[in-house]
């Protein structure tokens, strides 16, 4: 007897799903130190597929270069890459204590670092990774404006500006000038953007609407 297309049962295996998610994390985070030591250019699907000990199939299922590159991001950032906001690294949105989330930030950017430094050199060259940086930015913004809205510390037509501030002060750019630049320890950075970001909310920001 003919089955009917919908009414056939579809199994899953957790067996099988959980070893497609292991398998998956290991390319992802192959691809990131392959990204990391030889650049966005440098590194290819197929070098990628060697260096995790799979087909280049298995490297092309997870997923295509530039959405590695953003996996790989997330993951040295979150520690997740499949995360897509700030809530698997600094917790949920919501009235928080600001150093404490502050330095969970400043690891996650440390630990990316390496990789958004292949993804700055990589959005210079390939119009496909300067698109998803730039959608990186304009969902980045958006969050910290949602952040501080449900922390309480901050509201008006001028909390985009704000949000810009913050963003920079907690910034790849920012935490690599003054780390690998100007030779600041770590500690050093934390200090200085928990401050940094205080004093940026006792500012009047409504000049910039």
């Amino acid at each position: 007897m003919t089955i009917p297309e919908g009414s056939r049962r579809r199994y899953a295996s957790p067996v099988r799903e959980a070893g497609a998610r292991r398998t998956r994390a290991h390319v992802v985070a192959t691809a990131g130190t392959l990204f990391a030591a030889r650049g966005y250019a440098g590194t290819s699907m197929r070098q990628i597929a060697a260096e995790a000990g799979v087909s280049l199939e298995t490297v092309t299922q997870t997923g295509r270069k530039p959405q590695l590159l953003l996996a790989a991001f997330r993951d040295g950032f979150a520690g997740d890459p499949d995360a897509m906001d700030l809530d698997a690294l600094a917790g949920p949105a919501g009235p928080a204590d600001l150093p404490a989330v502050v330095s969970r930030v400043a690891v996650g950017v440390r630990g990316s670092l390496p990789i958004w430094r292949a993804f700055t050199t990589a959005a210079a060259a390939d119009a496909e990774v300067a698109a998803v940086r730039a959608e990186l930015a304009v969902l980045r913004r958006a969050e910290i404006s949602g952040r501080l809205v449900a922390a309480g510390l901050a509201g008006g037509g001028a909390i985009g500006r704000l949000a810009d501030a913050i963003g920079l002060i907690m910034s790849h750019e920012a935490y690599d000038h003054l780390t690998a630049v100007c030779g600041w320890a770590h500690d050093e950075y934390v200090a200085w953007a928990v401050r940094a970001v205080q004093a940026q909310l006792t500012l009047d920001w409504e000049w910039g609407r």
